[in-house]
């Protein structure tokens, strides 16, 4: 009797795994599902001409979305899809600016001077956007091996990065932990999780809203500079900053 009751318990508790097994791998398809929708839209709006940064971050996101789905990786498949959304659509958002930006400048050329297509190599002449601001003005956070533990200069770093976003309250931010090549998959993934999310807590500790900052984890699988050695892993353990709105 004893035994039939551990088996049973065993079922339920297999059945209650499968379950919630077969409820990540839903919500994560249907994450890509919308990231592959918004990405199309973006590219229908000329997104990969017009903003092409944007563009290619929302594809790299999605990219890595399908693959850590494939893994059966679904919790960080669906925080990568949502980054991808969130790409795609300021993508196709600053697209249609800067094409009514060109169309305006086309209709209107400065009395002397030939009109001149418009093209992505244009856009130095331009004020630079907030995506390119944020880009110049949020530094990296960097960490130690085998650590997510915030050093005093990265505490610092944080400091500086808060005062840009108290000064643009209407960014959004999504903050990617990464990792160097050591270490299993599953480790840096938690790894890169645990980084994004210290430098996370300590802005909202500097008054910055939760709200305006998601995390992702990419583990090892993006890094800033390839190689095997300590110059590469050093740089490549990191927390990034990416404008999700």
């Amino acid at each position: 009797m004893k035994m039939a009751k551990k088996i049973l318990g065993l079922l339920f508790l297999v059945m209650a795994l499968s379950l919630l097994h077969s409820c990540g791998a839903k919500d994560a398809k249907k994450a890509i599902d919308a990231a592959q929708t918004a990405v199309d839209d973006a590219k229908a709006a000329g997104a990969d001409q017009y903003a092409p940064d944007e563009y290619k971050s929302a594809e790299d996101y999605l990219t890595k979305a399908r693959e850590q789905y494939d893994q059966r990786d679904y919790k960080p498949s669906k925080a990568s899809a949502l980054a991808a959304k969130d790409q795609a659509e300021l993508a196709k958002k600053r697209a249609a600016d800067r094409k009514a930006e060109a169309e305006k400048a086309e209709a209107a050329p400065t009395p002397g001077q030939t009109t001149e297509a418009y093209n992505v190599s244009s856009l130095s002449e331009q004020p630079l956007s907030l995506e390119e601001q944020a880009r110049a003005a949020l530094k990296d956070v960097h960490f130690d091996f085998d650590s997510a533990e915030l050093s005093e200069e990265n505490k610092q770093l944080l400091v500086e990065n808060s005062k840009w976003l108290e000064q643009h309250p209407e960014v959004k931010l999504t903050i990617e932990g990464h990792c160097d090549e050591r270490g299993s998959t599953e480790y840096n993934l938690a790894l890169g999780e645990r980084r994004a999310k210290a430098v996370r807590d300590y802005l909202v500790s500097l008054g910055v809203d939760h709200s305006r900052l998601n995390i992702v984890s990419f583990g090892e699988s993006m890094p800033l500079l390839p190689g095997h050695n300590e110059e590469a892993w050093a740089k490549n353990r990191r927390a990034h900053f990416a404008i999700s709105k």
